[in-house]
């Protein structure tokens, strides 16, 4: 304590040094400074055309003397760079300090307990027991986790706790909540799909392996469970998978009840499979007009290691792993006496994906 006072002093004392030295170092203020120099431009042209015979030496001599009274005049002029006396800014600069110090030590000491938190968690918790719906979720998921040691054991605890969590936007504190609440419950069909739904959202919104594995723990306990469905479609949709969305957001509609609020987000899921399928087939039929022309390209001149490249590469999106081998073949074939050449097709086939215009 004594070390940081002394430390906010030795602070005060450099300022006010700093403060004492920029006084007595400052330069002219700029006006005065552009007067004398405006002074000695004119004495030079003076002086020039004098030289030059452009005027002779009393006009010389009454100009000379016309610029030195405007000079002195300039002079004159009171200085407008500030009124405020050196003492007074170094009283105001001290006090400025000495009371950022003050302040520091009444709000900032790191010893200071967390009070204001502990008091904004005891007001949480009163109005949680008088008035929750009034509460915030993030207050309500803050009061709710001090009992967590008593509630440890209670599945349905932690089922509300990671509601709760969502609501505020920890999704991975969710995600937690219901593994707690699955590893309790391993039958309980609500926490397997929960528990999908947070690890959907801790991915961005990607179902990864966790997630699905999750949704399908949850089909297998209740095969009409709606979220479990929706999730799988909408996966299902981004993997290109057409006919499973459709079958997983057709069975989520099927189970959800005529006036669940959900229903909306359901069908406009299921509304843009269509679209969807229709993009991805044109552009299929895209990238099979581009291997049509690759392959008649490489029949007639096989000794294209690009060519080779694009064509495995465009056999990797269509998913036609069959074609792909046998276009392998063939250039394995053509380059036989030349590992060096095939390795180098494979390489670019495998890392220069999406490129389909390169065929042009």
């Amino acid at each position: 304590m004594i070390l940081l006072a002394l430390t906010c002093v030795l602070i005060c004392a450099v300022l006010i040094a700093l403060a004492a030295i920029w006084q007595r170092v400052r330069r002219a203020p700029p006006q005065w400074a552009q007067e004398k120099s405006l002074y000695a431009s004119f004495m030079a042209d003076v002086d020039r055309r004098l030289a030059a015979g452009n005027i002779d030496a009393d006009q010389a001599r009454e100009e000379r003397a016309e610029a030195g009274r405007a000079l002195l005049k300039a002079s004159d002029r009171p200085e407008t760079s500030g009124n405020m006396k050196p003492l007074h800014g170094y009283i105001a600069l001290g006090l400025v300090a000495v009371a950022s110090a003050w302040l520091y030590l009444f709000v900032g000491h790191p010893k200071l307990a967390d009070q204001p938190y502990k008091q904004r968690l005891a007001a949480w918790t009163r109005l949680a027991q008088s008035q929750p719906d009034s509460l915030p979720p993030k207050a309500m998921a803050a009061v709710l986790r001090q009992g967590q040691h008593d509630h440890a054991k209670e599945v349905d605890y932690w089922l509300f706790l990671g509601r709760i969590d969502m609501l505020a936007g920890n999704n991975y504190q969710g995600a937690q909540d219901y593994q707690k609440a699955r590893e309790l419950a391993p039958q309980t069909f609500t926490a397997w799909s929960e528990l999908g739904e947070a690890l959907t959202f801790v991915g961005g919104g990607v179902s990864g392996p966790d997630a699905k594995a999750a949704f399908q723990n949850a089909l297998k306990l209740n095969a009409k469970d709606p979220r479990a469905h929706y999730y799988l479609g909408q996966q299902a949709i981004s993997d290109g998978d057409y006919e499973t969305a459709r079958t997983h957001l057709t069975a989520a509609l099927s189970a959800m009840a005529p006036n669940d609020v959900s229903r909306r987000q359901v069908q406009d899921a299921l509304n843009s499979i269509a679209p969807a399928e229709a993009a991805a087939q044109a552009m299929n039929t895209r990238i099979l007009g581009m291997v049509a022309g690759l392959e008649g390209q490489l029949q007639a001149n096989p000794e294209n290691p690009d060519g080779w490249a694009r064509l495995l590469r465009s056999y990797d999106v269509l998913g036609d792993r069959q074609k792909r081998a046998a276009a392998q073949a063939a250039m394995q074939s053509h380059y036989a006496r030349r590992p060096d050449v095939i390795a180098d097709i494979l390489t670019r086939a495998q890392t220069r994906v999406g490129s389909e215009g390169e065929a042009k």
